[in-house]
């Protein structure tokens, strides 16, 4: 597929620069990028099952908590929050 993209004086010489200093092409280097982006943000690929077990809320009795399926909205929402704060 060819894709055209229209870029400004500035970016355009930019991505010269970068293209020449790594010795790549702007199609190698963009689609590099485009193929990053798109597996960065898309996070929705992964089952609910696959949350639930990165957040320890499966797997409860090899960690001790007796009390994980009653409070399991609690560990989740601490678990919430300790991935988002800075």
């Amino acid at each position: 597929m060819t894709l055209t993209v229209r870029l400004d004086a500035e970016l355009e010489e930019q991505l010269d620069r970068y293209c020449r200093k790594r010795r790549q092409t702007k199609t190698e280097v963009l689609t590099k990028l485009l193929r990053d982006h798109i597996a960065a943000t898309s996070g929705g690929d992964k089952t609910p099952y696959q949350i639930a077990r990165e957040f320890g809320l499966i797997g409860a009795f090899a960690s001790g908590r007796r009390d994980a399926s009653a409070n399991r909205k609690r560990y989740l929402r601490e678990r919430l929050r300790a991935k988002h704060t800075r």
